[in-house]
């Protein structure tokens, strides 16, 4: 009875990724439901940056929203990650933390002490998604002490799970780069001149999709007071006023340039 349990929820949690219609759309829909498969304290997906140029982990998406202050943190001090092999894999590669190093090399590392220490994380298991030989991101999920390991069966969950999340991602990321190439604009550039953080870039690209705050808000996962406070601060880097502004900028040049 258990296994026909576990058989309807995957099939729920693969229907979940497949309606998801953008990125940004996966932290909040699919990784909520992906806990009803895996449990676990906190979860994140990041997407690789779409550049030759450098390898790196952009825009999370995190469960709950609060912990994107821990993968920002992240993006901070990844050069001192000893897992940044998963970026490059190209082939899809799953592991637990637990299995390459051990509990006390594992809390002393820097990433642990200047990212996740603060939550408690003790276990976490990584899936890199990756789609005809191109890495394109990596989901984490992280455990405390209390919650145990992850177990052998819930690697095999996932590693079932990560077929269609690699199938998925690819036609995301790839729909995303599409309409901003079309549009004239390319969103990791963007946001790097006009310096903004993951959240800001999240929201500028819900905003592309002419999505309303409620929409917006509901998908970053904060309130609507939070959503105004990422606006103006947009809206300062940007030197404009309005949304609108914003997607002249994006759809005609910033003439400033």
């Amino acid at each position: 009875m258990v296994k026909k349990n576990v058989f309807f929820i995957f099939n729920n949690v693969v229907c979940e990724l497949y309606r998801c219609q953008t990125y940004a759309d996966l932290g909040q829909f699919f990784l909520p439901m992906v806990r009803m498969l895996i449990p676990y304290r906190y979860a994140s997906i990041m997407r690789r940056e779409n550049t030759e140029a450098r390898i790196r982990l952009v825009d999370p998406l995190c469960v709950p929203a609060e912990f994107v202050e821990a993968e920002h943190n992240y993006m901070r001090f990844a050069d001192d990650d000893y897992t940044g092999w998963l970026n490059c894999c190209r082939e899809p590669t799953m592991f637990r933390e637990s299995d390459l190093v051990g509990e006390q090399q594992r809390l002393r590392s820097p990433i642990y002490q200047k990212c996740y220490q603060k939550y408690g994380v003790y276990d976490s298991l990584y899936y890199g998604m990756v789609s005809h030989s191109k890495p394109l991101g990596v989901l984490s999920l992280f455990r405390c002490r209390e919650d145990g390991p992850f177990t052998d069966d819930e690697l095999f969950l996932l590693n079932s799970l990560g077929i269609h999340m690699n199938q998925h991602m690819a036609t995301l990321l790839d729909r995303m780069y599409r309409r901003q190439a079309a549009a004239g604009y390319d969103l990791p550039a963007v946001a790097v001149k006009y310096g903004l953080t993951a959240r800001e870039t999240q929201l500028l690209e819900l905003l592309t999709h002419f999505r309303d705050n409620q929409e917006i808000a509901e998908a970053m996962q904060v309130r609507e007071s939070t959503l105004q406070k990422h606006f103006q601060n947009i809206f300062r880097k940007f030197g404009v006023s309005s949304r609108w502004e914003i997607m002249r900028l994006l759809l005609e040049g910033d003439p400033r340039s």
